[in-house]
């Protein structure tokens, strides 16, 4: 049998071949995952012998971490918000970069006590739209996507956080299928906003891995964003916000398309590394 030293100095290698740069890291998280060890005791106990079955366990996993596949998706889950969610090979992983968008959402001024109309647009995990209503009790949410495999994954979380009540979720290309009487108080969305001239650029993880029709949006990133700019104001309450995330190097070109459409407040929010994260938008 092997020792938890050397299957960890083992995985390491393998991982830092194939030019994964978090080796170390991913290495201590496959290997706890399996064994069921706290960041302590995988460090404190290297000389800990690794059985024949757990061997095998860990190696399945590492197997697919050296092809490229997320973490998150060996894992099945990915943390947002304080929350876990499910994350599957149909849909993005939610990233802490998004959670700039739930703190934009909750500082807002939006009173926690009134029932506020959430819409999410591309929910995918559901992770935006089901982190809100788990901060604002009174809510409630309707979520869409274009795909089906992802509302799937999204009412699966909605059912794990007790949230089916307020929580609801169509099949929808942005906002063909939605009610046209129905307004929204927060609109939130994280779109496709990657140019396919950036495609090659992209971690094996991300272009390999994660579903392209949330990735991609057209030569420069922005194709979908003039698709919401085009139909969203019919769905839109009195004093309701829209909440977008964009590239880093996108806020100007999507306010332009906005100021295009007739929205003038806007509001540009930077994430925890100082890069323009989202679009706080106003009637």
């Amino acid at each position: 049998m092997v020792t938890l030293r050397n299957l960890s100095l083992e995985i390491e290698r393998e991982l830092d071949f194939v030019g994964i740069d978090e080796a170390k890291l991913d290495a201590r998280l496959l290997i706890s995952h399996v064994l069921n060890l706290d960041q302590i005791n995988y460090a404190i106990d290297k000389n800990k012998l690794i059985s024949e079955e757990d061997y095998t366990v860990v190696r399945q996993l590492v197997s697919q971490r050296l092809l490229r596949v997320p973490m998150s998706q060996i894992f099945g889950e990915k943390e947002f918000w304080g929350r876990l969610f499910k994350v599957t090979p149909n849909t993005l992983t939610p990233r802490p970069d998004s959670e700039t968008l739930i703190q934009v959402a909750l500082s807002t001024g939006f009173d926690k006590q009134i029932g506020l109309n959430i819409l999410d647009l591309g929910t995918g995990t559901g992770c935006l739209m089901l982190t809100l209503l788990c901060e604002l009790v009174n809510a409630s949410g309707l979520g869409t996507d274009i795909s089906k495999e992802a509302l799937k994954v999204a009412k699966d979380n909605a059912l794990c956080l007790k949230l089916t009540e307020r929580a609801s979720f169509i099949l929808s290309d942005w906002t063909e299928n939605l009610h046209k009487n129905k307004k929204y108080d927060l609109i939130i969305s994280n779109p496709p906003y990657i140019g396919l001239k950036e495609k090659d650029d992209l971690a094996a993880e991300v272009r390999d891995h994660e579903p392209k029709t949330s990735l991609f949006s057209g030569p420069e990133g922005l194709d979908d964003y003039e698709k919401i700019a085009s139909q969203i104001e019919a769905f839109m309450a009195q004093d309701a916000k829209i909440i977008l995330e964009i590239g880093y190097r996108q806020a100007r070109d999507v306010e332009k398309i906005f100021l295009r459409h007739g929205f003038s407040n806007i509001v540009i929010h930077q994430d925890l590394a100082g890069r323009d994260r989202c679009l706080l938008i106003k009637k």
